[in-house]
């Protein structure tokens, strides 16, 4: 796999890993070029959230990755999309539930709109659905505090961004 990153979690001790969780993701576009983020807020065991996310979400078994990616986003943003293509892995850790993400993302062009349709705990934490040109991603991203889980999500996120806008100068994608 060509480009696989690998994070370790310095923010909680590490005790042990119990369980691995494999996530499917998205740098999901719309037909202007701009980047979906989720603005996630919520209080639980890490703490306090508020920041941005890309979409995306657990594998369901017997869901192949393609398919799985998909209903992530149709699910979190109501977009239908296509695949343009896989971007990277990461390998990352929570410490703190003692499990090992394994995050596969993809650069994903939206289709058309047909709702969402998210599961009762996405309603309660995802505020809002935004759409930003790729630099606006970038430093949203940049911008998210160096503690706790958002940390997290950042040093996950934030590399993934970057490889998408290399891709993007690289590949002109037409709508």
């Amino acid at each position: 796999m060509k480009n696989v990153f690998h994070f370790e979690d310095y923010i909680y001790p590490f005790t042990y890993t119990d369980h691995k969780r494999i996530v499917l993701r998205a740098v999901l576009l719309n037909e202007n070029n701009k980047v979906a983020l989720l603005h996630v807020v919520s209080d639980d065991k890490f703490g306090h959230r508020d920041c941005f996310e890309l979409p995306g979400g657990g594998k369901k078994p017997n869901e192949g990755f393609h398919q799985g990616v998909l209903r992530e986003i149709e699910e979190e943003t109501g977009y239908k999309g296509k695949i343009l293509t896989f971007l990277a892995k990461v390998e990352d850790y929570y410490n703190l539930i003692h499990r090992n993400n394994h995050n596969y993302y993809y650069l994903v062009r939206t289709t058309n709109y047909v709702g969402e349709h998210k599961e009762e705990y996405e309603k309660k934490v995802i505020q809002e659905l935004r759409f930003v040109d790729i630099d606006k991603a970038i430093e949203l991203m940049n911008n998210v505090e160096d503690d706790g889980v958002g940390l997290l999500i950042k040093q996950r996120e934030l590399p993934i961004l970057k490889l998408a806008k290399e891709y993007i100068d690289e590949h002109p994608i037409n709508k």
